[in-house]
């Protein structure tokens, strides 16, 4: 047998190697975890609150819902004395008329003093547009924090552009107002759900590309923007005291031009006389400026202590109310079930003398004497009786006589 040439082997491959179908199962497995994982905490990564004590300054951002869960989480903060004021930003629903203009009602009949409230009117078409607006208001006023009241699913894209936009300062801090369409824990369980967390999510997406080319607004704002001005009255019951310092009130005023001054150029005495003057006046203004801040603090407390009070005391009337239709509800329980137990006793009562009554009448039944048998009819029997008893001798004493007239008659034949 020819012996064959023996073929040359090739050198085995590592065992790992040697299975790569298990290494592409394996990560196929781990991309599905991942992301399953990543797509179930998706609902809660849009969510973002910050940490605060109180806030001066709130703004309540517009486009929230029918429900207005914004607004209610704005007065609950005001009550709880966490905020001061209020800023509505709203947009237009009519051709020249404003959805603040109807909220500021509802705010009043919850219990929000109307010097507590203003109104930001804008006409931005997107979140974004609407930051820059309130940010350029905000370095106008020279605040140096402010609160923003939004849903809970649009809490992290909205801290996130005014961030970007304030660069720092102001500091804004986020708090979320609960809605109860959106759940962040299954926001596949509704349709309403399921299509906000879509479009905050495709929204976030082209936010993050819009906000690396903008930068931050650096500019204030032209004019006094909130409404009622805050500006014109200068009173301390309208304005809010500061937190910070007396004389912060000569900051946050906004400097006014006088066009007159610059088209007239005055001479040197003029000036200095008018420097020496200001030098007195701002000498003198500490003073008024202290006096009128704590006042305006007074005040302040005054009308938060008075809306407190007001607040608890509706809410001890409301408890009062409860507590008195639930004891009225329980009384009206407690004597129907009384009426309901008289009747059934009642019932229970009236079988029971029935009963007894018919006992009694079967019982005086059975003892009334037996009426006493006719005596026609046993005396029509004995009758009947001794009838027969007469007819039987008869008819045996006819037949014995016939038996005689027969044997005559035989014995004269023969």
């Amino acid at each position: 047998m020819p012996i064959r040439p023996r073929t040359p082997q090739r050198a085995a491959r590592p065992g790992l190697l040697r299975h790569w179908t298990l290494w592409v199962w394996f990560a196929l497995a781990l991309v599905l975890c991942v992301g399953g994982v990543s797509l179930w905490k998706s609902g809660r990564w849009l969510i973002h609150e910050d940490p605060y004590e109180h806030a001066r300054w709130a703004v309540v951002l517009g486009g929230e819902s029918r429900d207005l869960e914004r607004s209610d989480a704005a007065i609950r903060l005001y009550h709880e004395g966490k905020i001061d004021t209020i800023i509505l930003s709203t947009t237009r629903i009519f051709k020249n008329r404003y959805i603040s203009e109807f909220l500021v009602d509802y705010y009043v009949q919850q219990g929000v003093p109307r010097d507590r409230i203003f109104e930001f009117r804008q006409d931005a078409y997107s979140t974004q547009e609407e930051a820059r607006l309130l940010v350029r208001q905000f370095r106008l006023m020279n605040l140096d924090s402010v609160l923003i009241i939004t849903s809970t699913f649009h809490t992290a894209r909205s801290r996130r552009i005014f961030r970007k936009l304030s660069g720092g300062y102001p500091v804004v801090k986020m708090t979320a107002a609960d809605y109860n369409v959106y759940d962040p824990n299954a926001f596949w369980s509704n349709r309403e759900s399921l299509k906000l967390w879509f479009d905050e999510w495709v929204k976030s997406f082209f936010t993050m590309l819009e906000l690396a080319k903008d930068k931050p607004v650096t500019e204030k704002a032209e004019f006094q923007g909130l409404t009622p001005d805050i500006w014109s009255s200068r009173t301390p019951a309208e304005f809010p005291a500061p937190t910070t310092s007396p004389a912060a009130d000569s900051i946050h005023a906004p400097a006014v031009k006088n066009d007159s001054a610059e088209a007239q150029p005055s001479s040197a005495t003029d000036s200095a006389k008018e420097g020496s003057a200001g030098t007195v006046e701002a000498k003198a203004e500490p003073k008024t400026a202290l006096d009128s801040a704590v006042a305006a603090k007074a005040d302040s407390l005054k009308v938060r202590q008075d809306s407190v009070k007001a607040h608890k005391d509706s809410l001890k009337a409301k408890a009062a109310e409860e507590k008195a239709a639930a004891a009225a509800k329980e009384a009206e329980k407690k004597i129907e079930a009384k009426e309901a137990e008289v009747k059934k006793s009642g019932a229970k009562t009236e079988a029971k003398l029935e009963a007894k009554a018919a006992a009694k009448d079967s019982v005086a039944r059975k003892t009334l004497p037996r009426a006493p048998k006719k005596p026609s009819a046993p005396v029509a029997k004995a009758e009947s009786k001794d009838a027969k008893k007469a007819a039987t001798p008869a008819k045996e004493s006819s037949k014995s006589s016939d038996k005689k007239t027969e044997k005559t008659k035989l014995k004269k034949k023969e």
